[in-house]
């Protein structure tokens, strides 16, 4: 599936960018900090963030890749990992080429190019210390970053549990915790207010789809419309009732129709109204469509591309409300 994935992924519009200018204020001597750090860091506050007993070992792996020693460069080929950057007050030396918005800090950082496309004479000027990706799309980087010896490090950026999770690593990396940790408390307590507001309320059983009027691909949790859905109280199709791990599986009527799902969101590349009409048209032709619920509520909803077309820590709050509206009318 993994060649799905990126085949998926390469659709998403997240891009890459290069190497940047990031130093950060370690505790020691451009040194990052040490395992103790990771929780130290606003113990004394009421509302400081929690770490999962597994979040701990996931960091201090994630932290081998950048060594021991602070990286005055990095260059990044993620959106995602670009607006991360932004809240925790680090600078690159290069961001991605995007249709997506950047942060307006950094308009006049270098472009580095795409993640399918990445500028690598651009890249080796900056002489980045570290460029940082995507984990989801590792295989593909290094085809093209090894060939020319460029230094690398991936971080998880699909879930917003996933984008947590790099805003706590990059905290350490660059000896931000406590801005990374800041920003947290609050993305914490903004999405705390909207599960407040549906909580004891009956939770949809969702099917998310993502892609084109040509091909369509189902969603799982480990995606970000996913991940919000599900922290809302949704239950999705693919993995609750087709019994499906990967983050992406090809649409199949038959599979859909058996799964009866009281949501259809879409998740589109391209004009959102086309994708919602050629699926529709295409659960029309099996014949069942009347019989399913997503239909009979009038729930097949093309989510804003806006907010759920790339995995955002930074519009996470804005699409818990949004979603919290249209699965429960909130």
């Amino acid at each position: 599936m993994k060649v799905i994935k990126y085949g998926v992924i390469a659709l998403m519009i997240v891009v890459l960018a290069a190497c940047g200018n990031a130093k950060g204020e370690s505790k020691e001597a451009g040194s990052i900090p040490m395992a103790a750090s990771t929780t130290n860091s606003g113990q004394d506050s009421p509302n400081h963030v929690d770490k999962k007993p597994e979040e701990v070992p996931e960091v201090e792996k994630l932290l081998k890749q950048f060594g021991t020693k602070q990286p005055e460069k990095i260059v990044t080929l993620s959106v995602s990992i670009t607006e991360i950057l932004n809240e925790i007050g680090v600078t690159p030396a290069g961001v991605p080429k995007s249709s997506n918005k950047l942060p307006e800090a950094f308009d006049n950082v270098p472009r580095v190019g795409s993640s399918h496309q990445p500028d690598l004479e651009q890249i080796a000027k900056l002489q980045p210390d570290v460029i940082v990706s995507p984990m989801s799309i590792k295989d593909s980087i290094e085809k093209k970053l090894k060939p020319a010896s460029l230094p690398t490090a991936y971080l998880p950026a699909d879930s917003l549990e996933q984008l947590k999770l790099a805003t706590t690593v990059l905290g350490r990396v660059f000896g931000r915790e406590d801005r990374a940790n800041a920003y947290l408390e609050k993305i914490q307590h903004e999405e705390q207010a909207v599960l407040n507001s549906v909580k004891g309320k009956s939770a949809p059983k969702v099917m998310i789809l993502f892609g084109s009027a040509e091909a369509l691909m189902l969603m799982n949790d480990n995606t970000f419309a996913g991940s919000i859905a599900r922290n809302l109280g949704a239950t999705n199709v693919l993995s609750d009732v087709m019994k499906k791990s990967e983050d992406y599986v090809p649409l199949n009527m038959e599979s859909v129709i058996a799964a009866n799902p009281d949501a259809i969101l879409l998740v589109a590349h391209g004009d959102p109204n086309a994708v919602a009409k050629k699926f529709e048209d295409d659960v029309k032709k099996n014949g069942a469509w009347e019989k399913m619920n997503a239909f009979k509520n009038g729930k097949l909803k093309a989510l804003d591309s806006k907010l759920y077309g790339i995995a955002s820590i930074v519009k996470a709050p804005a699409a818990y409300k949004d979603m919290a509206h249209i699965l429960f009318g909130e």
